[in-house]
């Protein structure tokens, strides 16, 4: 049994699920596939022989609860990503572990409650360190960023504070998806796609109450960004998270000092990650085979 693990509020607006459980229906047969809630108490995770994170993208906002979750899961059954890789993706203060092992990442501080915000010149994104689909981010002129952050604080959580990369008014950012490889092996790349600039001012269209309107289109990444992704991935500090099964590595464009374009990278996306399946013919058919060929070896996670 294959479990797709979404959110209950995030399910209907999951443009991946029902695609990627129909591809693993055609394969693995109708009553060998189940989405489920992964805050649901009558789960049985024992009962599944691999379970695939995917939308669960309310953990933001109950997190111990979901970390304990990816735990028992681990425990229980294949859980792709494992908890472990959870517990060390689920903070985007990985960035600076990154940026630690040489891989260029987009300049952050991160501001924990208490702390007093960086005096900052020019435009910059403020956003809470646990976060996704840009929920909490906002663009903010020097004499804003002290009163976001300050907001972050009250609720508890850390800030990031991120100089505006003004070249994806422009290009956009790629994403790199990964999806798992032959067991014993890290993750082999799919496809990719590019992400218009979210934060071209601060009204932000949002979808539900869980993540901004994205504007995706198709790109064939270049061999710099892609060797980049690759190297993300190879990291000291991405790998003793555990065996990584799928990802996606978003990278932008960032004018450097001598005014040339370098690439560096926004996230590590290791835990529920859109694909965007219906942007690349056959890429949900490249995902289901990956999951197949684990499920049918030893474990679907590497």
């Amino acid at each position: 049994m294959l479990g797709l693990v979404t959110a209950e509020v995030a399910a209907p607006l999951d443009p991946d699920l029902e695609p990627l459980a129909d591809a693993c229906r055609e394969r693995l047969g109708a009553d060998r596939v189940r989405v489920v809630d992964w805050h649901d108490s009558t789960v049985d995770w024992s009962s599944f022989d691999a379970v695939v994170i995917r939308s669960t993208w309310d953990y933001t906002t109950r997190l111990d609860e979901f970390l304990a979750w990816g735990d028992r899961a681990s425990t229980a059954t294949s859980l792709v990503n494992d908890g472990g890789i959870v517990r060390g993706n689920a903070d985007k203060v990985y960035l600076r572990d990154l940026a630690d092992d040489v891989i260029p990442v987009t300049p952050t501080v991160f501001d924990e409650p208490g702390h007093q915000p960086p005096a900052v010149e020019g435009v910059h994104v403020v956003k809470p360190s646990v976060g996704a689909g840009s929920a909490g981010a906002r663009r903010c002129e020097p004499d804003e960023v002290t009163d976001h952050v300050a907001a972050l604080h009250r609720d508890g959580r850390t800030a990031m504070v991120q100089p505006y990369l003004e070249r994806l008014d422009a290009l956009g950012e790629t994403a790199h998806c990964f999806v798992p490889g032959p067991v014993g092996s890290g993750p082999v790349f799919s496809h990719a796609f590019g992400k218009a600039a979210i934060l071209r001012s601060t009204d932000v269209e949002q979808v539900g109450d869980l993540f901004a309107k994205e504007d995706i289109t198709t790109r064939v990444p270049t061999d710099a960004e892609l060797d980049l992704a690759r190297a993300v991935l190879d990291a000291p500090s991405i790998r003793r998270f555990g065996d990584v099964g799928f990802a996606r590595i978003d990278i932008a464009p960032m004018r450097g000092p001598d005014g040339t374009d370098r690439f560096v990278v926004m996230e590590a996306e290791l835990i529920e990650p859109s694909f965007y399946f219906e942007k690349t013919p056959g890429s949900v058919d490249v995902f289901a085979d990956a999951l197949v060929a684990r499920l049918n070896g030893e474990r679907v996670s590497p």
